[in-house]
């Protein structure tokens, strides 16, 4: 009879972890994160209401993700507008993004955790995320091209993973700022959020 008990304890306990994997809805390819996160979105002090889900197809999201650019700031600063995202990047992250979007809740944005590799041993880190409110995509960056080394990365892939980060409350970085392309606009008053119209 004991033994019975056990046994369907920890049945119940399997059951349940994977239930929580489930619900926890993180997509992974290597050291790319996309999840999702119930983050308060805020636009005049009142919280915004999401249109999730969303089905986005793949070839659009290519492209917005292949048209964000932005540009240094500081003295060692380089000139030219540069690409946030790689093409190796993107593949990546494309997948993963439309399903994200494909069954987030109104509650949920979509975060995003990605690697421009540059050199051996290190690479740059993107962190941004995603949602739809007022049939427009919106994409809020937190960090973009911080350097990483390869043991930054791995010792600290956990706290990544469970970061609370919200870059919808930065309005600006020290570092860089966006550069917005045909069909995207910047929210008013922020330097890293970009804007665009799903309508047209």
């Amino acid at each position: 009879m004991k033994r019975t008990v056990l046994f369907a304890v920890i049945i119940c306990t399997i059951f349940f972890c994977k239930l929580e994997n489930i619900q926890a809805d993180v997509y992974k390819n290597g050291l790319i994160t996309v999840k999702h996160e119930k983050l308060p979105v805020k636009r005049d002090g009142h919280r915004i209401q999401l249109n999730h889900p969303y089905k986005l197809t793949g070839d659009f999201v290519t492209k917005v993700l292949s048209d964000i650019y932005y540009k240094e700031k500081g003295l060692l600063k380089r000139k030219e507008t540069l690409k946030v995202f790689q093409d190796e990047e993107i593949k990546k992250l494309v997948p993963l993004i439309v399903q994200a979007f494909s069954v987030a809740t109104p509650l949920q944005v979509i975060s995003v955790t990605s690697y421009s590799y540059r050199m051996i041993l290190s690479d740059k880190k993107n962190y941004c995320i995603l949602f739809i409110a007022d049939h427009s995509l919106n994409i809020a960056f937190g960090r973009i091209h911080m350097f990483q080394t390869f043991n930054d990365i791995m010792s600290k892939k956990k706290k990544y993973l469970t970061t609370r980060e919200n870059p919808a409350k930065k309005r600006r970085s020290s570092f860089w700022k966006l550069i917005p392309s045909a069909g995207q606009r910047l929210e008013p008053g922020h330097e890293n959020w970009l804007i665009i119209d799903l309508s047209k």
